[in-house]
């Protein structure tokens, strides 16, 4: 439970001065998102890919990154320790240092 107020914490500061109600416009992006199929999107993406994903995700499994990884030729997993669903926003430092420890490994 104190993990979760923590990560509540961190989340509510990075959103600080944001809206908090969803535009019917955001709404219908987020539940496309939401309940799209894109592994075949993935698969074909012909592109360097990097999932990552927070350790405690409120929302599945962290192991959802590898997952994905592994559907398309070049990508790369990484899961963020004490991280919850919004890890760039939960935790921009480690979430920033993952992304350009990937970008200086191609």
């Amino acid at each position: 439970m104190a993990k979760r107020g923590l990560r509540l914490v961190r989340l509510m500061t990075a959103m600080k001065g944001m809206s908090r109600e969803f535009t019917p416009g955001e709404l219908a992006l987020l539940h496309d998102h939401a309940v799209a199929d894109w592994r075949p999107a993935i698969a074909a993406a012909g592109i360097p890919l990097l999932f990552v994903a927070g350790a405690e995700s409120e929302y599945w499994p962290s192991g959802h990154a590898a997952a994905s990884a592994a559907l398309a030729a070049d990508a790369t997993a990484v899961v963020l320790d004490d991280d919850g669903h919004a890890a760039n926003m939960e935790q921009p430092k480690a979430f920033n240092r993952a992304v350009l420890e990937w970008i200086a490994a191609r």
